[in-house]
């Protein structure tokens, strides 16, 4: 996605071999940023378009200051490919890596003139591979600068959660974002961004405080509260290449303490206390605290623990205090308990899954940007389906979740599945519905339902696997809002409107009429 992306059993969830590395923040990646257009406009008047032919994309090639790669070039495979396995059969007509706003305006200018479609990315993370297409990629992951001035960051559009990181904690500042360290933190913010520290300080989208962004008609623009204030509106949280490829982004930064992560195991039998007593103590927490709750199973076998997690920018002795207390309503101790504090940056790799990594370590492998020679976080094939709760599910509807995830029993061929609810509350609902176009203010946690198996698995194990998550998301209907996460791209959401933007979808079709009324970006769920 242009970005997207959420972390963690050292940090990264394991179910059986199943990890949420790329999930929250992600992205997250992950309503993906880098979006489909299935078709462009004309945009040379007077002039019938027309296929691209072999010299109009050498043209284009070398009127950019980066680079393009075509099919049959060196670097063609390595470029065409997402972070999920599951979509690389997608065979793109070009990816173009784009080293400044110039270039996506070339790139655009050529998409409306030849009605190529176009695709946009920043960390391949889309769960619906909507960062990738038959047309053009228009790529800003050669955008990927990090500068600090005072307490605003200045940050690329293409650079990659991890590096955020690393750069700003080295000056004592971070940003609120997801746990994935490949995702690029414009898809993330874009869509939302829910993370680790977002009762505390809020969303990425809510620390946004200006954009850069090229439109469908080829215009650079800076957008912020008193320029252009409807696309900046939009931006946050409705972004997803709706309206344009953002190129830049500027954040308010906040403090980034020494902070204390935290982990926790129950028996499964415990799994209906635990699920029960988390639901009533994360979303109330102090907003310091941050937790999730993970029911997870391997395929073909049964779940062994529930394990809750987190991490506190508070003090350690209160955090454990409600711990404790966390236990005895529960009514049984913890099976293993994790308590440490951490310099935050040591945190946000234990949450990423890449504790003990070098910075350099914790990107996929490979010398394209966005990669490095030493890279090893490793690509996933998953599927994932999410819902926003603004009740406590009640025991009814907590029976019916840990028996789908007691149902993975029944699957084979490998992989895993897992529920993980992500505690909201705090900073997140501080900020009204309608004041960005992230709608989903008053939800008490994020539920994702995701699956994997291997990158051999048989077309019927994958089915299976997938029948599993839409049954899961099925069965859990009665209790849920009906809303899902944008940054998780879901093209089987009948209602998408509804759904991702609620009360906001109207204001974000208009804003999409007004920058885009030709409709370059046209992916599958777009205004």
């Amino acid at each position: 996605m242009n970005g997207t992306a959420t972390g963690e059993g050292s940090a990264t969830t394991r179910a059986g071999g199943l990890t949420r590395r790329g999930l929250l923040g992600a992205g997250m990646g992950a309503a993906a940023a880098g979006l489909l257009a299935a078709g462009a406009p004309a945009a040379m008047a007077g002039r019938a378009p027309r296929a691209p032919r072999a010299g109009d994309w050498t043209a284009l090639a070398r009127g950019l200051d980066g680079t393009l790669v075509r099919p049959g070039g060196r670097d063609y495979d390595t470029a065409r490919t997402l972070f999920n396995p599951r979509f690389d059969g997608l065979r793109p007509a070009g990816i173009a890596y784009c080293a400044r706003p110039e270039d996506v305006g070339s790139c655009l200018e050529f998409a409306r003139r030849h009605r190529v479609p176009v695709a946009v990315r920043s960390g391949g993370h889309s769960y619906a591979g909507w960062s990738s297409g038959p047309g053009l990629v228009v790529d800003v992951q050669k955008m990927a600068s990090v500068a600090l001035s005072g307490t605003t960051a200045t940050i690329g559009a293409g650079a990659k959660l991890i590096d955020v990181y690393a750069r700003l904690t080295a000056h004592g500042r971070t940003v609120p974002a997801g746990s994935c360290p490949t995702v690029g933190i414009s898809g993330l913010a874009l869509g939302g961004g829910i993370g680790v520290v977002s009762r505390a300080y809020g969303l990425t989208s809510d620390s946004v405080t200006g954009a850069r962004i090229v439109t469908a008609d080829g215009r650079i623009r800076f957008v912020d509260a008193r320029h252009e204030p409807d696309l900046f509106w939009a931006l946050r949280g409705g972004g997803n290449a709706q309206f344009g490829v953002v190129t830049e982004l500027r954040l308010r930064t906040h403090a980034a303490p020494r902070c204390t992560t935290f982990f926790l195991s129950w028996p499964w039998a415990q799994a209906a206390a635990v699920v029960r007593e988390w639901q009533r103590w994360a979303p109330t927490a102090p907003e310091e605290i941050w937790a999730n709750l993970h029911l997870s199973a391997p395929a073909g076998g049964r779940p062994g623990s529930v394990r809750v997690g987190g991490l506190s920018l508070g003090a350690r002795g209160d955090l454990e205090n409600r711990l404790d207390r966390l236990a005895d309503a529960i009514g049984r101790p913890a099976r293993s308990v994790s308590v440490r504090t951490r310099p935050f940056m040591d945190a946000m790799k234990v949450m990423g899954g890449v504790s003990g990594f070098t910075v350099a370590q914790a990107h996929q492998r490979g010398s394209l940007p966005g990669r490095t020679p030493q890279g090893r976080v490793a690509r996933e094939s998953y599927a994932a389906r999410s819902d926003f709760y603004t009740r406590r599910i009640p025991s009814d509807g907590v029976r019916a979740l840990l028996a789908r995830v007691e149902r993975l029993a029944a699957l084979t061929g490998g992989g895993a599945g897992s529920v993980a609810l992500d505690a909201l509350g705090g900073a997140v609902g501080r900020v009204r519905a309608a004041d960005t176009a992230f709608v989903h203010r008053t939800a008490l946690c994020l539920a994702q339902y995701i699956v994997s198996w291997p990158e051999s698995a048989s077309a019927t194990t994958v089915a299976g696997h997938q029948a599993w998550l839409d049954g899961t998301h099925a069965a859990m209907r009665p209790w849920a809002s009906g809303a899902a996460y944008q940054n998780y791209t879901d093209p089987k959401l009948r209602d998408w409107r509804r759904a991702y933007y609620g009360a906001n979808a109207d204001r974000l079709a208009h804003v999409k009429a007004a920058y885009d009324p030709g409709r370059l970006f046209r992916h599958p769920q777009a205004f």
